[in-house]
């Protein structure tokens, strides 16, 4: 499947008129089993008793794959249950709402979207319900369906040995392993019927970190978003495949973390310009400019891929020969948005003839309400205030600075965003230099989270900082909700504090 055609990815819950299609993906793969499908009455009622637990996902409008879970008393089971006790004989009349483990009842991917990781989305949202409603973990016996070409010869515990060793390739455990999960036990007879596995499964396990005892008082769920910042040092690319081959890395290592999104830098993509430094500084970035489609397509595609909100840093784009400033944000539901500077630097307009934008406005994620503004425009505290005022919980610098003076500059009022707006910001920059990039010159970044300064958050009002002028990456956690009650009862209430009857912000246009 071709990630560049798809436009949007989107994970619902399950609805009873899915069931069709759901039977039609299940026939072919599960031909082997006796019964190869759920039938519409069973998934009824499954949506009705849990209907969080059963979800789909949907790929321009279709049907992709789906995931069915439930609550378990799972004191009440041994691990070395089958699948129709777990189930209590398909009926779900084992389903306990005050039970304290999410049991994987089945997962499927069409094999038209396998390669897309479309399971792990799945596998990801199982956790973050997992969380939400405090269960101590995730449990379910997996399928072990290449093991019927060793049966003559290992045992299952052997198989699984060897699969976890790499010597035997289970597209089921493989995965599996690959997403946390652990082996507690060999299951004997587990699913009747499955000869591939010779009715043999892996009882498998994820153990929910953030589990808490129940207390008396139920306690209050977070909204927790984890940011993934890429402090990019620049270096000599031959060609663009070789920069997007590098933002690959560091989008799969920060969405190995589970981040929900990933930051890059203003200009990061600049050592390009070096095939035509025998050019003008100004007509060396129009030819880099050729390379801002690709690199939309591409990080839109990653998006998909890696099921993370990348907000692309910057890069040249020219619109009816003007040349402006312009990142974009791509969405994991593989939704597109663009940016643009507001203002740019005096050297900015006099080397290469930038412009500045003139469209200001937030954007709606699965993570809140945020904003960019791109290095420069943050120095500016009418633009922010603006995107304050439409609800933005997080606001987004992609810098490039090459002295420490142009830095602090960036920081200084990255930092006083985050308090007079009560909002979080996280800027990313550029380290290393360029010899054979005019105009590049030598890049200092220190790459940062940061906080309001109240009761709830840092003293400092610093979250996380990376070190200077070294390439890494920057993981870091904020909780909406603190933001939330920062607005009603902090310290102090920027926000609600304004003299609205003596002054005002607003947009000419």
């Amino acid at each position: 499947m071709d990630i560049q055609n798809i436009e949007k990815i989107e994970l619902s819950y399950l609805e009873v008129r899915d069931h069709k299609e759901m039977a039609e993906l299940m026939k072919d793969e599960y031909r082997h089993l006796k019964d190869s499908t759920w039938s519409e009455k069973e998934i009824s009622i499954l949506i009705d008793k849990f209907p969080k637990g059963q979800v789909s996902i949907k790929i321009d409008g279709e049907f992709a794959g789906f995931a069915l879970s439930m609550i378990v008393d799972y004191a009440k089971f041994e691990d070395s249950h089958t699948y129709k006790e777990i189930t209590g004989n398909y009926t779900f009349s084992t389903l306990n709402p005050l039970g304290d483990i999410l049991y994987g009842v089945d997962v499927f991917v069409s094999k038209k979207y396998r390669g897309l990781r479309i399971g792990r989305r799945l596998y990801d949202y199982r956790k973050e319900l997992c969380e939400e409603l405090n269960l101590k973990g995730i449990v379910f016996g997996g399928r072990l369906p290449n093991y019927h070409k060793y049966a003559d010869e290992i045992s299952p515990k052997e198989y699984i040995m060897r699969v976890k060793a790499k010597e035997i390739h289970d597209p089921v455990l493989n995965f599996q392993l690959s997403n946390d999960f652990h082996v507690k036990r060999v299951i004997k007879n587990y699913l009747e019927g499955d000869t591939e596995s010779c009715e043999y499964a892996a009882l498998l396990a994820w153990n929910n970190i953030y589990y808490t005892k129940p207390k008396k008082k139920p306690l209050t769920q977070k909204t927790v978003i984890r940011l993934g910042l890429i402090q990019w040092q620049v270096r000599p690319y031959n060609n663009i495949e070789e920069v997007l081959q590098q933002a690959e890395y560091f989008i799969n290592a920060v969405s190995n973390y589970r981040s929900d999104f990933a930051l890059f830098p203003e200009f990061f993509n600049a050592p390009l310009m070096s095939k035509y430094n025998h050019l003008s500084e100004a007509e060396a970035i129009r030819e880099l400019a050729s390379y801002t489609q690709r690199f939309r397509e591409e990080f839109s595609r990653l998006a998909i891929a890696y099921n993370i909100n990348i907000i692309t840093g910057s890069m040249p784009e020219l619109i009816e020969g003007h040349l402006y400033n312009v990142g974009f944000l791509c969405r994991r539901d593989g939704t597109v948005e663009k940016y643009s500077k507001i203002h740019v630097t005096p050297d900015e307009q006099k080397i290469w003839g930038l412009q500045g934008s003139s469209e200001i406005k937030t954007f709606n994620t699965d993570c809140g309400k945020i904003g960019v503004l791109i290095c420069y425009d943050v120095e500016f505290p009418e633009l922010s205030r603006l995107l304050a005022k439409e609800g933005m919980e997080i606001l987004f610098v992609p810098f490039l600075t090459d002295t420490q003076n142009g830095y602090s500059r960036v920081r200084i009022c990255a930092q006083a965003r985050a308090i007079e707006n009560e909002c979080y910001v996280a800027i990313a920059g550029c380290v290393g230099n360029l010899p054979k990039v005019s105009n590049m010159d030598i890049q200092y970044a220190q790459s940062a989270v940061f906080t309001p300064c109240d009761f709830s958050f840092p003293s400092s009002g610093v979250k996380a900082e990376s070190t200077p002028n070294t390439e890494m990456i920057l993981v870091a956690d904020i909780d909406l909700d603190l933001l939330k009650e920062l607005h009603s009862f902090g310290g102090v209430t920027n926000l609600k504090d304004r003299r609205e009857d003596l002054y005002e912000l607003k947009l000419k246009k």
